[in-house]
């Protein structure tokens, strides 16, 4: 609400907020009591080791794939199509065959569509040529010579088996040299991913090849419904679920719900092997804190979720080798890796240490009922005595500095079907100090 602008006065705000996180987290320390926590160490560890994982795609797979230059051009002369499509979903194999065979032009494409959901309203929406969309949709409309009215599919996602009936499109022509150079690096990006990932499915599958992962029936049988209501509910309530775990707000009455108690009896029963390896409840609990779970459906049914939750389960433990490959391969000591793993760390030591110099003179309440007041009149002197007295360890460089340029958008980053999707940590809302009195420039 103070810095969302894009001129100087803002841009200082920010940077001197970021500068104000930073110097908070090293106030708080690594003896801090938040440090000390398990579950902290725990959350940054599985930060660091998601960043391993990718780091081990991007740098072992994307970036030796090679792209044939005939392989963009095909893409590039479909590339400006913007397409209005209708579409319908089946999760089954066996349901996407029949679906399959009973199709073969814009009426039977329709009758199969009622058919299968007792609806009249066939799902419509256009598609372009961006990353957002699903890599087999893309596929389908961008190569090859999709014609109108054609029928596509079944094409495999996210969500199961998709079918499409391309109604018609509409032609971008990229006029200028720079659009169509963007178009095409954006097209080649696209196709490494598209081999990268080809060619890191296939190492998984050699790492994973003869493992074995057997669930124990009745311990499985009794977790899934004590678990089930913690993977549906709203987003307020995980991130209560969150703020009590790092901040303890409203602390545990020591009271277990009907689901806690199912869980507390059954802690340390065994819940599946893998290789043999016995893991318990509790064990496979301890491991969320680092992993949380990965449902391959974004939604799901009561029905659907004991078989998900297997699923999920196994994309863990897979998880769990390709990480030990990474560290096999040196990867927590990249300089990317650790970078993402201390930028959470410092956003969250420094949303401690704030909290807690305001419990301490007795501004916490205020802080978030007069949240502008209590930063310019008693955060505002805090940050700027931390400025001073760390003020010979900060340089700036301001060339960079004086070239950044602002969105006045909000934007809020994620990533899927990883375990930690918040790519960024929320801005940190510590001061609205809007001057440089403090550091030196750095010497480029």
């Amino acid at each position: 609400m103070y810095c969302k602008r894009d001129n100087y006065i803002h841009r200082k705000i920010i940077l001197n907020s970021l500068i104000a996180e930073k110097l908070l987290a090293v106030e708080a320390g690594d003896s801090s009591a938040l440090a000390r926590t398990p579950y902290f160490q725990a959350y940054l560890r599985g930060r660091k080791e998601q960043s391993m994982r990718q780091w081990l795609f991007y740098n072992d797979f994307y970036r030796k794939a090679r792209v044939a230059e005939s392989d963009i051009d095909e893409r590039y002369r479909l590339a400006g199509r913007n397409y209005t499509i209708s579409y319908f979903t089946v999760t089954g194999g066996a349901e996407a065959e029949a679906a399959a065979r009973a199709m073969r032009d814009s009426s039977s494409f329709r009758q199969t569509f009622e058919r299968l959901t007792g609806s009249a309203d066939l799902p419509q929406r256009r598609v372009t040529f961006s990353e957002v969309e699903s890599g087999g949709v893309l596929d389908a409309l961008y190569s090859g010579a999709p014609a109108k009215h054609q029928v596509i599919g079944p094409v495999a996602d996210e969500s199961g088996y998709t079918f499409i009936f391309i109604n018609g499109w509409t032609e971008r022509v990229y006029l200028s040299g720079e659009e169509q150079a963007r178009q095409r690096q954006d097209i080649e990006k696209y196709l490494r991913r598209t081999e990268g990932e080809r060619a890191y499915r296939a190492f998984v599958s050699r790492l994973m090849k003869g493992r074995r992962l057997e669930f124990v029936e009745a311990t499985y049988r009794a977790l899934i419904p004590a678990v089930a209501g913690e993977y549906v509910k709203t987003p307020g309530e995980k991130r209560d679920a969150f703020n009590q775990r790092f901040w303890g707000k409203d602390a545990d009455t020591g009271v277990l719900d009907e689901s806690g108690a199912v869980l507390e009896r059954i802690s340390d029963d065994p819940l599946f092997s893998v290789d043999g390896e016995i893991w318990t409840v509790r064990r496979l609990q301890d491991e969320l804190v680092s992993h949380p779970l990965v449902f391959r459906k974004r939604s799901m049914s009561n029905a659907d979720f004991a078989e998900e939750f297997k699923l999920a389960v196994a994309d863990l433990i897979r998880d769990r080798h390709i990480t030990a490959e990474a560290y096999k391969r040196g990867y927590d000591t990249v300089p990317e890796v650790q970078r993402n793993a201390g930028m959470w760390r410092d956003n969250l030591l420094a949303i401690y240490e704030r909290n807690r110099w305001l419990e301490e003179r007795g501004k916490k309440q205020a802080f978030e009922s007069a949240l502008l007041s209590t930063l310019e009149n008693d955060l505002d002197p805090y940050i700027r005595s931390l400025m001073q007295r760390y003020s010979d360890r900060i340089e700036i460089d301001t060339d960079a500095f004086e070239a950044i340029t602002l969105s006045r958008i909000d934007s809020f980053m994620l990533q899927r079907n990883v375990p930690f999707p918040v790519m960024v940590p929320s801005f940190p809302i510590v001061t609205t100090h809007d001057r440089l009195d403090y550091g030196r420039k750095m010497d480029r």
